[in-house]
């Protein structure tokens, strides 16, 4: 009987988080061509954790939905 390998959903979760920290940290540095789309203005530190916060939670919850696709999968098999 061939063992079932499945994802530990922890690490997906983290990487996930960890990345979409990553990715939203550097689209609030972005120069001015994204700050004068947003209303309101916020020193760059906030601006940094609000979206970055926003992008890693988003992150983490499509990385929990992508263990999960692949822990149905490797049932399946």
């Amino acid at each position: 009987m061939p063992v079932r390998r499945r994802p530990r959903f922890l690490p997906f979760i983290l990487t996930g988080a960890v990345i979409g920290f990553v990715v939203g940290a550097f689209l609030a540095s972005r120069p001015d061509e994204v700050a004068n789309r947003t209303v309101g203005t916020y020193p760059a530190s906030s601006a940094i954790g609000y979206l970055g916060f926003l992008c890693a939670g988003i992150a983490a919850l499509l990385a929990a939905v992508v263990a999960i696709l692949i822990d149905r999968r490797s049932r399946r098999d």
